[in-house]
């Protein structure tokens, strides 16, 4: 069995890689924002799209997996 230490550590290892994903993401949106000049292009934009849904998703992961951190801290 994994000690609450160990669970953390754990925790914080899948935490940074997908902070550094969301990093490297993000790169990509603002990459594709400064291309795209009317409100018409983003909402046609379906990369654009799938861009932002990639960086929902991950912030929702990272915001979880802080919150289960934070837990096992208490």
């Amino acid at each position: 069995m994994l000690t609450k230490e160990e669970i953390i550590e754990a925790l914080q290892g899948v935490k940074r890689p997908l902070i550094q994903a969301h990093n490297d993401i993000e790169a990509v949106a603002d990459f594709i924002e400064a291309r795209l000049q009317t409100e018409k292009e983003f909402a046609d934009s379906r990369v654009y799209g799938t861009v932002c849904h990639a960086l929902g998703i991950l912030e929702e992961q990272i915001t979880s997996i802080g919150n289960q951190i934070t837990k096992l801290k208490k």
